[in-house]
């Protein structure tokens, strides 16, 4: 009963305007003939009943239909309807004429003011399900989307990191134009494509899937062109996560992104393009798997140090080192820090580590101390050390075991992790920074904090993210960028450092935009501790 109901309604809203028509039609000419046939005398009271047909068709369709039914119906009860049916006598010309007039009137007055309805009530409606800002649809409006039961669909989530910065250096509307482009790209591509924004840096994708692969190379490619679409050329860091769902009557079709947003964080975490939700669930029984060989082998020699060095563009030479974690896995062979690192963050397994990288490079500082060389090496610190009331103390001590000077220790801390506890971050940063050891901020640029923000803690250097030495040789948004942070934190005392450069000409740009110094495998790959010490002995005498 409920379903007959349901279309019943369905098909009449789709076909009102046509009823509205068929309606007056026949109410007029039901009118017509009942004042002819059945009122003898004076029937002209009953043609007020034509204002019924005359308002609706004027509301409904507009002025135009309004007016030619106010003159048929002005017409019907006017010249052609006689004042006495029995003796014909006719109406007398002004009576019908100003009835007529009347009558004309009120379905061309009716008709502008249904217009104006309409258009303000289709305005609130739009204003309901799209974002006012980018005009891409919103969460509402899933609500109102009709998906095709056992179809299986393509979703996808896109999150844009680096979003502020773009309208930071090139404004709200440029950033919003970069996602209008996506949403025509898109619908320029697949006809029965639909674009959800329900957050600033936040697009849902969903489309009837054919070929799923062949779906995500051809999502990654749109959202790169929307970046260089009509002359405009903007640097994107973005993430994408991609699942594949069966429609089955579900009515909140938001919870279909919940994996796709899943894959599309893990991607953004892991510095990658995009995920399938797939891919995801792969991963953590990889990770699962790499946990529990973990501690076994941060302590039998599989997992040990490499060393990069940091290089003074001007002078060329090793200005310190930084220490690299590396895991040759007995069976799944070289593993990247990036598939275990993040795991290892989520236990307590991280202080382990910490301390254990902190102890090998203090080792490694003996030796080059020995051999006349004296190098400060950074190590990275991670959000759940800070959080140990005790990690200051257990650094300390294991400093006073190997006796070396804190100003030859820096310690390398994301900018996320200050955003993420900024209070205790400062407290413990600031006994450090009063022992003498140095505080990098590394890969600064992916979060989303200034440096005007990041002034209020004891830092040292910022190392600038090598997303933007990927793109800062054809990109003059991205030079702009660089330099005025790199302009910026001098004026605030801080060193400057770059990562990931991997040719002379972005070295040497670097080096004309003002940056103190960098790393990347132009200058030299990282190696392990006993080429490490041949390569700077080259340099024994200059640093």
């Amino acid at each position: 009963m409920i379903k007959k109901k349901d279309k019943f309604i369905a098909w009449f809203k789709k076909n009102f305007k046509t009823l509205t028509v068929v309606f007056s039609t026949v109410f007029i000419m039901s009118n017509f003939l009942f004042m002819r046939l059945v009122i003898k005398t004076d029937p002209s009271a009953f043609s007020h009943l034509m204002y019924i047909a005359i308002i609706l068709m004027g509301s409904v369709h507009g002025s135009m239909p309004g007016l030619l039914t106010g003159l048929i119906a002005g017409l019907l009860v006017g010249p052609l309807m006689p004042y006495n049916i029995e003796t014909g006598e006719a109406q007398a010309l002004l009576d019908w004429m100003f009835r007529m007039a009347i009558m004309i009137s009120a379905g061309f007055i009716t008709g502008i003011f249904g217009k104006s309805y309409t258009r303000v009530k289709h305005r609130i409606k739009d204003m309901e399900i799209r974002q006012p800002d980018s005009g891409l649809y919103n969460i509402n409006y899933l609500r109102q989307t009709i998906l095709v039961n056992r179809e299986i669909y393509t979703v996808a989530s896109l999150l844009i990191s680096n979003h502020e910065t773009i309208i930071d250096v090139a404004g709200y509307e440029a950033y919003y134009a970069y996602l209008r482009t996506i949403e025509s790209l898109f619908k320029q591509t697949y006809v029965d494509v639909i674009l959800i924004q329900p957050a600033i840096n936040h697009v849902w994708i969903l489309k009837p899937s054919l070929d799923f692969n062949a779906e995500i190379e051809s999502y990654l490619s749109l959202v790169h062109q929307a970046a260089k679409h009509d002359d405009q050329f903007l640097f994107v860091d973005f993430a994408m996560g991609f699942f594949q769902q069966k429609h089955l009557k579900e009515k909140d079709i938001s919870k279909y992104f919940i994996p796709s947003d899943l894959a599309a964080r893990e991607a953004r975490m892991k510095n990658l393009t995009h995920m399938t939700y797939s891919d995801v669930q792969t991963n953590r029984m990889f990770e699962y798997e790499l946990l529990t060989d973990f501690s076994q082998a941060l302590h039998d020699g599989s997992i040990y140090l490499m060393y990069q060095p940091k290089i003074d563009l001007k002078t060329k030479k090793p200005t310190g080192l930084e220490a690299l974690i590396r895991w040759q896995h007995p069976i799944k062979k070289a593993i990247n820090p990036d598939q275990f690192i993040g795991a290892v963050e989520k236990t307590n397994m991280i202080h382990d580590m910490t301390q254990q990288v902190f102890r090998w490079s203090l080792q490694f500082q003996k030796k080059l101390n020995d051999k006349d060389l004296y190098l400060p090496i950074s190590i990275n610190i991670s959000t759940r050390n800070l959080y140990d009331e005790n990690f200051f103390h257990k650094m300390m001590m294991i400093l006073a075991e190997y006796q070396v000077k804190p100003k030859f220790v820096e310690l390398e801390i994301t900018e996320t992790v200050l955003m993420e506890n900024p209070e205790m971050s400062k407290r413990v940063l600031e006994q450090f920074s009063n022992e003498g050891f140095k505080i990098a901020i590394d890969d600064f640029g992916k979060g989303y904090s200034s440096l005007a923000y990041l002034a209020q803690f004891p830092i040292n250097i910022i190392k600038i993210d090598r997303i933007f030495t990927r793109q800062i040789l054809v990109n003059p948004t991205t030079q702009h960028i660089v330099k005025a942070t790199i302009d910026l934190a001098k004026q605030l005392g801080y060193e400057v450092l770059i990562e990931g450069i991997e040719d002379k000409e972005t070295a040497d740009l670097l080096e004309r935009l003002g940056c103190h110094s960098a790393q990347g495998y132009f200058f030299l790959k990282p190696k392990k501790e006993d080429e490490i010490v041949t390569y700077l002995k080259t340099y024994r005498n200059t640093i």
